[in-house]
């Protein structure tokens, strides 16, 4: 028999004074309405002769086991004084799981931070696409991955012009793109944060790679450059028989929608999908203290028929934190649990980031078109949504001499060969390995909770069994029930 506290079972301070729980996720909102109402929303689209793909089902029902105890857990011991507690196991998908989505987030964010984004200026690009483009990629990812090609291209060749460069001269520019699914309403708007180098790299005669700073476009350039975005990416699609070539606007040349895909136009259009409102604008609440006259003008911001594109934020070299924070903004999961409610009289209420410029702050869905935009926001499998291109692509030519691995080990040398331009940076390119973060190194690198130490004596917390077999792990959770909360145990 093992000794075996209350505390342990789902808690754990660190030396910090930050305590560690097991997050609960059948007391969320979101999981009531999951629970309650997911079986009767397959019913209803059965009824209607709708079948969800698979990857859809699975999601759901993977996120009713993820985090609970009775689904399975591992044994954590402490090799010293014994002390023990549980970890559940996590569906560890990409779509409806808000905790498996911060885990996600923290390690991405860490991972560019510490593996890719190099020590130089970096800035965000967002893109957005009209409508009718958002749910073409969301039907066919393809076509967002040839988009995504020239629009890498457009933006690169700008910067190389920028820097008094040009592609003869070998000089390329390097991009992380994180696909969004989501937007503030939970709504779907697929657009793309693409995280790009504010420079371009060369390499001279001895093999050092240069990186070569330019300044923040201006807003002409910025102009010019959608201009040329959106005649590139029209034409691609209409090349690869997407768009029709017609005189006035491009239309979809796409067979008629699925069934499910009615839950994607609902949610692009901000509709209602299912029950008797079906084709009415989503109900929301609105603050007439939150109406803006004028719609507010955005630095570096580019609208044109439809497109979007905003440049305003930039990190500098030495802003490895403000860069970290904006990593984990753009790799964020869809759901915020506080900004969700189920309210009394049954309508799932979702609060806004930022209010409308017409005033609205909240969303009502009925439960069932709820999951119908949760259903929406799931990616297809097999689909990145962290793309690397130029330089930082994974078999670049100079990707190892640049990544931040193999800086630090280089500033430890003497440096023999300096640059006298203070513009540039010369870095010899050498192999570097990278591994994934734990688990508890996630948590200690954001909440500075060390969950291997122990919250008694300060000793080693280690695994020690994985429990999968259903007898089992009734036996040890009903045995932790019953037992006084100064005596628990759990049988070995």
């Amino acid at each position: 028999m093992r000794s075996f506290t209350a505390e342990s079972a789902s808690q754990s301070v660190s030396s910090s004074g930050f305590r560690y729980e097991r997050r609960k996720p059948e007391e969320t909102d979101l999981y009531r309405i999951v629970d309650r109402y997911w079986p009767a929303f397959h019913e209803q689209l059965n009824a209607a002769d709708v079948s969800l793909p698979t990857f859809v089902r699975k999601e759901f029902q993977s996120y009713l086991k993820c985090g609970l105890l009775e689904h399975g857990f591992v044994r954590v011991k402490c090799n010293g004084c014994r002390f023990e507690h549980l970890v559940a196991f996590s569906c560890k998908l990409r779509g409806v799981c808000p905790g498996c989505g911060a885990r996600r987030m923290i390690e991405t964010a860490a991972h560019l931070i510490d593996n890719v984004l190099p020590d130089v200026p970096v800035r965000q690009w967002v893109l957005t696409f009209p409508w009718p483009l958002r749910f073409l990629f969301a039907r066919e990812p393809k076509a967002l991955s040839r988009c995504l090609a020239v629009i890498i291209r457009a933006i690169e060749t700008d910067l190389i012009r920028r820097a008094g460069l040009n592609r003869k001269s070998g000089a390329m520019g390097g991009t992380v793109t994180l696909i969004q699914r989501f937007g503030s309403a939970l709504n779907l708007n697929i657009h793309t944060h693409m995280l790009i180098l504010d420079g371009v790299y060369t390499t001279d005669d001895n093999g050092y790679i240069r990186f070569h700073p330019v300044k923040a476009p201006t807003q002409h350039q910025l102009d010019t450059l959608v201009a040329r975005i959106i005649q590139r990416v029209i034409r691609i699609l209409i090349r690869d028989g997407y768009l029709t070539a017609e005189q006035e606007q491009p239309g979809l040349a796409l067979p008629d929608a699925d069934p499910p895909d009615n839950l994607n136009a609902a949610s692009i259009r901000y509709t209602i999908a299912l029950g008797p409102g079906r084709g009415n604008r989503t109900l929301t609440i609105h603050n007439p203290a939150s109406v803006k006259s004028e719609r507010p003008v955005k630095a570096l911001t580019c609208n044109h028929d439809g497109f979007s594109l905003n440049a305003a934020i930039a990190c500098q070299a030495n802003q490895r934190d403000k860069l970290e924070r904006l990593c984990r903004y753009v790799t964020r999961p869809a759901i915020s649990l506080e900004r969700l409610t189920l309210r009394s009289d049954g309508q799932v209420q979702v609060q806004l980031k930022h209010p409308f410029r017409d005033g609205t702050t909240h969303l009502l869905f009925s439960p069932l078109d709820f999951i119908g935009k949760l259903v929406a926001l799931i990616p297809r499998p097999r689909h990145n949504l962290v793309r690397y291109h130029g330089v930082l692509a994974p078999n670049a030519t100079l990707r190892p001499g640049i990544i931040p691995a193999t800086q630090q080990r280089e500033r430890k040398k003497p440096a023999d060969h300096q640059s006298h331009n203070s513009s540039t940076v010369a870095v010899p390119a050498t192999e570097t390995l990278t591994a994934p973060l734990t688990w508890a190194q996630r948590l200690k690198r954001v909440f500075e909770i060390d969950i291997t130490r122990c919250p008694r004596c300060g000793g080693k917390l280690r695994v020690i069994a994985d429990i999968t077999e259903p007898a089992v792990i009734s036996k040890i959770l009903n045995h932790i029930a019953r037992a006084p909360p100064n005596q628990q145990t759990a049988p070995d």
